[in-house]
Parts: C-alpha cells; sequence; structure tokens
C-alpha cells in the first residue's frame, strides 16, 4: 500500500488557512455575542426579509419620533422655565409697587421704579432664550429674538405716555400701546412672527403645536405691569406729582396682580403639553423595546450557545498554536531517529 504524505510547504499552508478559519469564527462569534444579533441573517431568514425590513423600518421611525420628543421636551422645559421666571418677577415686584403707592413717597416710588426697569430687562432676555439655537418664543421666525431691547420698549411707551397728566391716563395709553394691533407694541417691540411655530409630529396619530409667542396676551400683559412701572424711575413722570406717581404705582400693581392668572392658565396648558411628551415618550420607548425583541426572534443569537461555541473554537485555536508550535521545533536529526 502506497503512503502519502505532506508536504512542509503544504502543511504550513493547511494550518495557516485552519488558523484563518478559526480566527474568522471567533471574530464572528464575538460579534454575535456582543450584539445578540446573527451576524448572517440571511441564512437565518432563509432568504426572506421581509419581516425583518418590517421591524427595522418600525425601528427607524421609532427613532426619529425619539429625537422629536427629545427636541420637545427641551423646548417645552425651557419655555416653562421662562415662564416660571416671569412669573416670579411679576409677583416680586407687586409688594414694592404697593408699598410705593400706600407710602406716597417719592424717594419709595421712584425705587420701585428701578426695580421694575431691572425686571423688564431681565424679562426681555427671558423672552429671547433661544433653545438649540431657536427663539422660543417668536413663533414661525425662530432665527430671531422675540423683543427689541427693554431700552427701545421703553423708549416707545414714554412716547406714548407723554401727554398724560393723570394715573389713569398714563395706564390708558400703556393699555393702547401693548395691546392694540396698531399699537407700539406690535409694530414696534414685537420682531416675531404672527404665525406659530408647525406643529411637530411626535408619533403615529399625534402632533404637537407650540404656539406661545412673546405676544400671547399672557405674556404681554406681564411685559405691560412692568413696563408701565419701570415709568415711575423717571422722579418728573406726571410733572412730578408725589400724589400722581404713588396712584400709578399701586395702579401697575393691580394691573400685574391680575396678570397673574392668565400667566398661570399658559403655564398650565404647556404643562399639559409636557404631560404629553412624556407619555408619548413611555410608550415610544415600549413600541422600540417590542420591535428589538421581535427582531431578536428572527436573528437572534443565543448567548448561550454562542459563549460554548466560543469555548469550542477557543479550544481548537490553542489546539492548533501547540501543534504548529511542536512541527516548528523538528530538526532534520529528530526526523532521522
Amino acid at each position: 500500500m502506497t503512503s502519502l504524505s505532506i508536504g512542509d510547504m503544504a502543511q504550513s499552508l493547511v494550518l495557516r488557512r485552519q488558523n484563518s478559519n478559526l480566527k474568522t469564527r471567533m471574530g464572528t462569534l464575538s460579534q454575535e455575542l456582543v450584539t445578540g444579533l446573527a451576524r448572517d441573517p440571511g441564512k437565518r431568514l432563509s432568504g426572506d426579509f421581509t419581516p425583518l425590513a418590517a421591524i427595522e423600518r418600525s425601528l427607524t421611525v421609532l427613532g426619529a419620533y425619539k429625537t422629536a420628543l427629545t427636541e420637545a421636551k427641551v423646548t417645552t422645559d425651557a419655555m416653562q422655565a421662562s415662564l416660571g421666571t416671569l412669573g416670579d418677577m411679576s409677583s416680586g415686584l407687586s409688594p414694592g409697587l404697593f408699598l410705593a403707592g400706600s407710602s406716597v413717597d417719592p424717594t419709595l416710588v421712584t425705587t420701585a421704579g428701578v426695580d421694575a426697569m431691572g425686571k423688564l430687562e431681565h424679562a426681555v432676555s427671558v423672552l429671547n432664550t433661544q433653545a438649540a439655537g431657536r427663539s422660543l418664543f417668536s413663533g414661525a421666525a425662530t432665527d430671531t429674538p422675540a423683543l427689541v431691547s427693554a431700552d427701545d420698549i421703553m423708549s416707545g411707551l414714554r412716547t406714548a405716555v407723554s401727554g398724560a397728566v393723570t394715573a389713569d391716563d398714563v395706564m390708558a395709553a400703556a393699555a393702547a400701546w401693548f395691546d392694540t394691533q396698531t399699537g407700539g407694541f406690535e409694530t414696534q417691540a414685537y420682531q416675531g412672527s404672527a404665525t406659530p411655530a408647525g406643529p411637530v409630529r411626535l408619533a403615529d396619530g399625534h402632533l404637537l403645536s407650540l404656539d406661545i409667542t412673546a405676544a400671547d396676551p399672557a405674556l404681554r400683559g406681564v411685559i405691560r405691569g412692568v413696563a408701565t412701572a419701570a415709568l415711575l424711575e423717571d422722579p418728573a413722570l406726571l410733572g412730578g406729582d408725589a400724589t400722581a406717581r404713588a396712584e400709578l404705582a399701586q395702579q401697575a400693581a393691580e394691573h400685574l396682580l391680575t396678570a397673574e392668572r392668565p400667566l398661570a392658565t399658559l403655564r398650565a396648558e404647556l404643562g399639559n403639553a409636557q404631560n404629553r411628551i412624556e407619555t408619548i415618550s413611555a410608550e415610544n420607548a415600549s413600541q422600540t423595546s417590542a420591535m428589538e425583541i421581535a427582531r431578536t426572534e428572527l436573528i437572534g443569537a443565543d448567548p448561550y450557545d454562542t459563549a460554548t461555541e466560543m469555548e469550542a473554537v477557543q479550544g481548537q485555536l490553542e489546539t492548533l498554536y501547540t501543534v504548529t508550535a511542536r512541527l516548528s521545533r523538528l530538526s532534520l536529526a529528530d526526523f532521522l531517529t
């Protein structure tokens, strides 16, 4: 019987091929163990990718909705924080105005006006807040600050009340400037769009509209009260009449108290939107989890089986390395003996 043997070169090639195959298999198993998915889904699905494609599409859509939900949460949280700041500002200003109004002390009245001016500057800054590079209270004009500066607002308001001789006159002129369509607030102060920002799709069948702008009557009412109070920083207002200026402080404080209810209502409506976002986010996460489980059932790699096979392949690699090392130490003397 003729004996066949493998030459040294051929033997080396065989060992290299086995080594390469085992390393490739180890890499495949490692990937499957980490991802939990088969590296060759076509083999698992017998070439029918229709169910997998439907699941992948659903996961892509859910991922897009997750991004929209995250952005909506950032926006509504920032808006709610801004409205909260305005509310705190308004309620914090009223006591000083009431005190100034009841004391008829020119210094207290002027001090209350200076405080109001500082709060107006802060209010304008708050309503010009941006989130993710977009103005929150400018409607569709997301690239534009909602309001001009506090100084510009006061300049327009001072012109509007310049002919007033009583506190009632000032309040009426301020109301006309802030609340009428042709008034200074809409034509000079508000820089945003009259068109609200477009609705955002948060999920199938769920649209969210965030149509709060700085021109909203609730916000306009707060700004009007703060700006009217800021007029009092000028000692010469109303001809310097201490009684008339004190009366204006009283009326401005009362207006701010009246403006708190619409602002609270607006905050509640925004809170409802925030709750909606949270609910839909939870539903999105649940659906995503269900789709991932379904995908795993189709093309998932069993972690126990994968780990067991990895140990077997590792054992084969170690055996191959041992055999290769022993063959490399063979010498002619060993062969002849």
